[in-house]
């Protein structure tokens, strides 16, 4: 809650205009996810009135060679075409935005680990996150490059954590600025891309308390009365 989490930002954007489902995993990778995609997808009654996916992988498949979350990059290009393919077709009227994985701050998750326990390191973020570009670009859907625009916003120069501890909590995870950030520019990805699911836009599906007189008035509002 403290770190202002980007879906729980969106939930409150989209408050009685769209339900949002979150389905991140912490340490999953898109092996994994597109194993279990099927199975974590809303209740088919719903799946045609999904609006909106928002793909967010590869900072764990970053992991180098020989850890458990590792996926070699033709893998996670794959698995990523895979995902985008299923949504297709358990959600067909659902937009797609995929989204790239932050840059790894190498000092700042330094701090918070043992030289044994570093897994990946900041090359490997920016290899994973140029493969979401590539295959952003190759399915014509618009990406979210939530890795340059953190890297554009640094101060290299700054600080023992070359700046990234502005944007990440441990050089890996998103800290109260990176949510908001990446908010930020899902938001406006949004608007760009999908004029019609801006929330600002939207209407309430049930009305403000202020917009009707009594019971039967509300009922009426919303095509339900008697």
């Amino acid at each position: 809650v403290d770190r202002r989490g980007w879906t729980a930002q969106l939930a409150q954007a989209y408050a009685r205009r769209l339900d949002l489902v979150n389905r991140g995993f912490g340490g999953f990778n898109s092996r994994w996810l597109r194993a279990i995609l099927p199975a974590i997808m809303p209740a088919p009654d719903v799946h045609s009135r999904v609006r909106l996916a928002t793909v967010l992988l590869g900072a764990n498949d970053a992991q180098f060679a020989g850890f458990k979350c590792h996926v070699p990059l033709d893998e996670f290009r794959d698995n990523l075409r895979a995902i985008a393919a299923a949504l297709g077709v358990l959600a067909p009227g659902a937009h797609l935005l995929l989204v790239t994985p932050p840059p790894f701050g190498e000092k700042l998750y330094a701090r918070f680990k043992s030289p044994d326990e570093i897994d990946r390191g900041h090359a490997g973020s920016a290899a994973y996150a140029q493969a979401v570009r590539q295959v952003a670009a190759e399915l014509h859907v618009p990406c979210v490059d939530l890795w340059s625009a953190i890297d554009a916003r640094i101060e290299p120069a700054v600080g023992q954590d070359d700046g990234y501890d502005h944007f990440l909590h441990d050089g890996l995870h998103l800290n109260a600025n990176g949510n908001d950030l990446l908010f930020a520019l899902l938001t406006d990805a949004i608007k760009s891309n999908f004029p019609e699911l801006d929330p600002d836009a939207m209407p309430f599906v049930v009305p403000s308390f202020r917009d009707f007189d009594n019971t039967d008035h509300l009922l009426r509002m919303l095509g339900s009365s008697p």
